[in-house]
């Protein structure tokens, strides 16, 4: 089997400075970095005066800033003067820094399978139509991750084919889709070509069978279909990164789990090996 270019989110290290991640990115040996925007859609409180440092840092580094995870959630239903502003804004940043593109989600939060949120489809259609014209304009791609009521790649096949436009691409979360009962072969088939990018994380299966959402685990620990994954990857040919997402800001159940980043990193290191 193929190797595969790894990444990591900086959700893993979400107080980490900018030469602090690349210096981790280094010593694991990781190929990219996926960074992931503040609250205020900055790298770490710097915005665009500070771009040109950020870029010259990883490019002398030879580490590619994959995409920038952005805060933009499409529902269709949102101010959309105000939220179309904030995802021009990543765009300008994701060119200044060297990105090849910003992370976006749609669709609302989704805590029960059973339970659809409130989204207007049309209004969500259109502005992703508008968003992906504006970003190949600035050469930034725009990627949609599968995630709360779009956790599937067939939503995100459906997506696509209205949005109609050949900026728009897929980061495939793998343990979304699968929490919303889509099998790793399912979605790596309904994605096809626009596959761009994977998030991998380890978790169990909840007790409930109506939550949409699993227990995160220490990687290795849980029932994620790794190797599978990967071989289904390489079966396709697939080119992009690898990116771990440990949600340690917001999963609690993580918290302990590693002492600090460097041995996180480790652990994924060691976790795609066992799988290959």
């Amino acid at each position: 089997m193929k190797q595969f270019k790894r990444s990591f989110s900086t959700l893993t290290c979400i107080d980490a400075t900018v030469d602090e991640v690349i210096a981790l990115a280094k010593n694991h040996g990781m190929a990219g970095v996926e960074i992931r925007l503040d609250k205020d859609q900055t790298i770490c409180g710097i915005g665009l005066d500070g771009a040109d440092a950020i870029r010259a840092g990883f490019a002398e580094a030879g580490i590619a800033v994959t995409d920038l995870a952005t805060g933009v959630n499409v529902t269709g239903l949102e101010d959309r003067a105000a939220e179309m502003a904030k995802a021009e804004g990543c765009v300008r940043l994701a060119e200044a820094v060297g990105a090849a593109a910003i992370r976006i989600f749609v669709g609302g939060h989704q805590p029960k399978l059973s339970v659809e949120p409130k989204e207007d489809m049309d209004n969500i259609v259109s502005f992703v139509r508008d968003l992906c014209v504006f970003a190949a304009e600035h050469g930034v791609a725009v990627w949609a991750e599968t995630h709360s009521s779009h956790s599937t790649a067939a939503s995100m096949k459906a997506l696509s084919e209205r949005v109609r436009h050949e900026n728009l691409a897929v980061i495939w979360d793998v343990l979304h889709s699968i929490e919303f009962r889509e099998t790793p072969a399912e979605s790596v088939k309904l994605l096809g070509n626009l596959l761009a990018h994977v998030h991998l994380k380890d978790a169990c299966q909840p007790d409930d069978p109506d939550a949409s959402q699993y227990t995160h685990t220490a990687l290795g620990a849980g029932t994620f279909p790794l190797a599978e994954v990967l071989s289904l990857l390489d079966k396709v040919g697939y080119n992009g990164y690898l990116s771990l997402e440990y949600e340690l800001p917001w999963r609690p159940e993580l918290k302990g789990t590693y002492p600090d980043t460097d041995a996180i990193l480790d652990a994924y290191n060691a976790w795609i090996d066992a799988s290959l």
